[in-house]
């Protein structure tokens, strides 16, 4: 007699990597009483091997697990942590950056190889923010076989020309020592730009952009009344911090009294 095509069905299912995983774990890793807890994990495993191993992939891209956005919001850790990084999917490269590298104009100042790597660092870090996912100078590093020193010259570079920010990670989540990222946000504000705007724009929490402008206030107001070399210590930042905002201040508010023009000493405090 015929079986029924449900019972097959269900027979063939038995032999499914999901239905294994599931046995699996209720009858070695204690789960036996729940089986629908069971399940939901191995959906969840499921899930990230799918997303890992995916057969869709197209041609010259690669899946990459990234630290999630929020990973370093206040009051979160900031320490990575594998069970929370997210899979984004990124493009190796694309037809307009290949052709830049033979770009006449590109190759007779020799600037080719320089724009493609900015190009494609830049759109890397883009794509990933955009997946909900933050890249760092050492998985740049990975991606392209530069150093990390010189991918992080490659972005300042770019930032520094195109009056834009990257969002790897460090900027992202406020890690490191480079404060260029703080000066542009102080240098949009200062311009007039609210701080939405400014948050939108350069890819940043809202939260850090408010954090920063609150940290600019502060020592403009120390700077009215305290010298140069004693406002690192007195506001609990850095030396480079503080010599570039003042400079902001005598750029953009002239007029405003300043307790001191001293300048900063290399043995003022730093962060």
């Amino acid at each position: 007699m015929k079986e029924p095509t449900s019972t097959i069905q269900s027979r063939w299912a038995k032999r499914s990597l999901k239905q294994q995983l599931i046995d699996k774990f209720m009858s070695e890793y204690g789960y036996e009483k729940g089986p629908i807890v069971a399940e939901a994990i191995v959906d969840d495993i499921m899930t990230l091997i799918d997303e890992q191993y995916s057969t869709k992939m197209p041609p010259r891209y690669v899946n990459w697990p990234a630290v999630p956005v929020n990973n370093g919001r206040p009051g979160k850790s900031k320490a990575p942590q594998v069970r929370n990084l997210v899979n984004v999917r990124l493009q190796i490269v694309t037809d307009d950056e290949v052709a830049l590298l033979d770009d006449p104009d590109l190759c007779r100042h020799q600037k080719a190889r320089r724009t493609f790597n900015q190009q494609r660092f830049a759109r890397w870090c883009q794509e990933a923010y955009q997946q909900g996912g933050v890249l760092t100078l050492l998985e740049l590093s990975l991606l392209s076989g530069l150093s990390a020193n010189r991918v992080g010259v490659i972005i300042r570079e770019y930032e520094r020309e195109q009056h834009t920010i990257v969002p790897i990670r460090g900027t992202v989540h406020d890690l490191g020592s480079s404060v260029t990222h703080k000066i542009e946000v102080i240098r949009r504000f200062l311009r007039g730009q609210s701080p939405a705007d400014i948050a939108f724009e350069l890819n940043h929490h809202q939260s850090s952009v408010d954090a920063y402008i609150k940290g600019y206030e502060r020592i403009r107001k120390l700077a009215q009344r305290f010298p140069a070399d004693d406002i690192p210590t007195l506001a609990g930042c850095g030396q480079s911090l503080v010599r570039e905002y003042l400079e902001l201040i005598r750029l953009y508010e002239p007029t405003l009294q300043l307790c001191s023009e001293t300048v900063i000493t290399s043995t003022s405090t730093s962060s």
